[in-house]
C-alpha cells in the first residue's frame, strides 16, 4: 500500500499499531514494519513534516518516546503520532506519566488497578 498524506493539511497524522512483517522484496536481514492500514514504516516516514513533535504511544494510549527526528523511531508493537511542535505539547515525557488521547497529549488518569498496582511497587521500595 502507498503511504499518503492526509488530504486536510491542518491534520496531523496518526498511524497505529506497527508489527514485524516480510515485504514481497526485502533485503536479507532487514526488518520491516507494517501498520494496521498496510502502511510500510519506511514509506510513510517521509509524510511526516521536519517541524513536528512525533511520538509513539503504547496500546494503553501510553507515550513512551517523543522527538522530532523520525528517522530515529522503531514503533514495533507502537503507533507513532505527529503533533504540532508547541510548549504544552513539549511537557510531555516518557516518564509513563503521559498519553496521547483524542490528538493531545494529557496526563496519564490511571486506572483504580493501576493506582492499586503503583501503591504496591512503591511499597517493596
Amino acid at each position: 500500500m502507498k503511504a499518503e498524506r492526509n488530504k486536510k493539511s491542518e491534520q496531523f497524522l496518526n498511524i497505529k499499531n506497527f508489527i514485524p512483517y516480510t515485504p514481497d522484496a526485502s533485503f536479507p536481514g532487514a526488518a520491516h514494519l507494517k501498520s494496521e492500514d498496510g502502511q510500510d514504516w519506511y514509506g510513510c516516514q517521509q509524510l511526516f513534516s521536519a517541524d513536528t513533535l512525533k511520538i509513539t504511544y503504547d496500546d494503553n494510549d501510553v507515550i513512551t518516546c517523543i522527538t522530532r527526528d523520525i528517522s530515529g523511531l522503531w514503533p514495533a508493537g507502537q503507533s507513532v503520532a505527529e503533533l504540532p511542535d508547541t510548549d504544552e505539547n513539549r511537557c510531555a515525557d516518557i516518564s509513563g506519566g503521559w498519553q496521547f488521547k483524542d490528538g493531545k497529549v494529557v496526563q496519564r488518569v490511571y486506572s483504580p488497578e493501576e493506582l492499586r498496582k503503583k501503591a504496591e511497587a512503591e511499597k517493596v521500595r
